[in-house]
């Protein structure tokens, strides 16, 4: 579902350049006009001339983005979300082994009767980085295993590893990130590939 586009909102009584981006979570806003708006909370999207116009919890917004790009955007907010399990790509067929620290919520339902004891019979390694030592085992089991590994880890500069630390130590020791999902508005999940 992802979008982005830079044009013009009007929400909650401001009205200003904004940069938009579409989530499977949400609409973020940035620049003049802020905000965060829960995809369960947006109702009666359409294009009106340049203008995608719909409701935020019953609030209107109008994003001015040109009539190419708002169609597009009513198009990918018609796409039904997929499901936390469907991005990981996690099934009974594709089972995960989970490592690390205690996985958040989310996590713990995408994963729910799909999960391996151990390398054997899974399909990927998701693990939850609470602290180094977890981003150490995680890459020492994707290297032992050959699996790839979803990394869930916390957002932001209060994150005990952030983004930084794990592409760092992936990518130093040759493996390739492919793929990201957010998870909450707290955790995120980047998936990396072994080297080939």
């Amino acid at each position: 579902m992802g979008r982005e586009a830079e044009g013009h909102a009007v929400w909650r009584g401001q009205s200003g350049a904004v940069k938009a981006y579409l989530e499977s979570g949400g609409i973020t806003l940035r620049g003049e006009v802020r905000g965060s708006l829960p995809r369960a909370g947006l109702t009666g999207w359409r294009v009106e001339g340049e203008d995608l116009c719909l409701h935020s919890d019953g609030e209107p917004l109008v994003l001015t983005l040109g009539a190419t790009e708002a169609a597009a955007w009513v198009k990918a907010l018609e796409k039904p979300v997929p499901s936390l399990a469907a991005k990981l790509e996690v099934s009974a067929t594709a089972r995960a082994w989970v490592i690390g620290g205690p996985p958040p919520e989310e996590i713990a339902v995408a994963v729910s009767g799909a999960t391996a004891p151990g390398s054997q019979g899974a399909a990927m390694i998701v693990a939850v980085l609470t602290g180094p030592g977890d981003l150490e085992a995680a890459l020492a089991a994707g290297q032992a295993s050959g699996l790839r590994v979803w990394c869930v880890h916390g957002k932001g500069k209060g994150a005990a590893v952030g983004d930084a630390a794990v592409r760092a130590a992936f990518r130093g020791a040759g493996w390739m990130d492919i793929k990201t999902s957010a998870v909450s508005e707290g955790f995120t999940a980047t998936l990396y590939r072994p080297p080939v």
